[in-house]
């Protein structure tokens, strides 16, 4: 029974970011006068369909709950039956940028709407990088590190967020971390030695003894701003997650895919709808910026080929948009090959 909740959890919370991201694509498209043929909930075999009046798309229900998809006529692919004008590629360049940018922004706009929500149900955490609890005889508290220390930067790189303060304390390697933090209204170093421990994989595990604060703050005005800066926060984390991933200084055994997501949801689901939300959240910011990397397959692609096309003056080859695409896609099968292969690995 626990793994079906958590099956159903880990649907739903796909489901939701997938359709919320189709369903920007799709009111940008009608917006663009783009014909589409197309808009799915869910996925798979169809239950049932209908069209309304003056409207030329049909709207379905699918089998699956994976989220939906928008079948927009494109010369890609066949557009039998459509008028020139109302094929995507056929648009103006501004109008083109509409409909794929808006997908990433519907992501972020879902992330800004679920943590606003949090923050009005449950309080708004406070989004600075406060210390929370400091244990007893740990390299924090020896060092002299306090509760409700704001962390300015840490061995001289500033830090926003307790995202950042986790990013530089678990990918970085140093023997001593110079802590720089504001107490009081004065500015104090403290520099701690974690402990070096190693993990069932036999990687290094550095302990440092403290946490994040637990500081909420109630109120309309106070959740809208948690859910802008707190998604804007997370955004740069995400960033700063793949410049570490690029340079080397993450492996990609770090990368996580949907049994992942199963796992993550399995160890929180007892903390109750504010730790789903969040996670639903920070997943739906994911999408967004991994949706916005300019390879052909994700929406950043297509950004990238639209504005080469704006620069060059003249539409490129469709052979070659859809060679491009397809090596894109088999790269990205191969990603997530090994991340669900990882995956599987980091369970058993």
């Amino acid at each position: 029974m626990n793994f079906i909740i958590t099956l159903i959890i880990l649907i739903l919370v796909l489901g939701i970011i997938v359709f919320i991201h189709e369903l920007g694509h799709f009111i940008a498209a009608k917006k663009s006068g783009v014909h589409v043929y197309e808009f799915a909930l869910g996925m798979g075999p169809k239950i049932f369909s209908f069209k309304r009046k003056g409207d030329p798309t049909i709207y379905s229900l699918r089998l699956l709950p994976l989220g939906g998809f928008n079948a927009l006529a494109s010369e890609v692919e066949t557009s039998k039956g459509v008028r020139k004008e109302d094929i995507l590629e056929n648009k103006t360049h501004l109008q083109r940028f509409f409909v794929l940018i808006m997908g990433i922004v519907f992501n972020f706009i879902l992330a800004i709407v679920l943590l606003f929500i949090n923050g009005l149900a449950y309080g708004s955490p406070v989004t600075d990088p406060y210390i929370g609890k400091v244990l007893e005889n740990s390299p924090a508290y020896e060092a002299g590190l306090k509760t409700d220390d704001l962390v300015l930067s840490i061995n001289g790189k500033n830090v926003k967020s307790f995202d950042d303060v986790l990013l530089e304390t678990k990918f970085t390697s140093h023997d001593t971390y110079e802590f720089l933090v504001l107490r009081d209204g004065k500015e104090v170093k403290v520099d701690i030695k974690p402990n070096i421990t190693k993990d069932e994989e036999g990687k290094e595990v550095r302990e440092f003894g403290f946490g994040t604060s637990v500081k909420k703050e109630k109120g309309f005005v106070n959740a809208l701003k948690y859910g802008v800066v707190s998604t804007y926060k997370n955004s740069i984390s995400v960033f700063k997650i793949l410049g570490k991933l690029v340079t080397g200084k993450i492996g990609t055994d770090n990368l996580s895919g949907p049994i992942g997501v199963f796992s993550v949801i399995d160890n929180i689901k007892a903390s109750g709808l504010e730790s789903i939300i969040y996670l639903t959240a920070y997943l739906s910011i994911n999408v967004a910026i991994i949706n916005f990397i300019p390879i052909p397959v994700f929406d950043g692609g297509r950004i990238l080929l639209l504005l080469i096309e704006k620069i060059k003056g003249k539409k490129l080859n469709p052979k070659i948009e859809t060679t491009l695409n397809n090596i894109g896609t088999i790269l990205l099968l191969i990603l997530m090959l090994y991340v669900t292969l990882n995956d599987i690995l980091k369970i058993f």
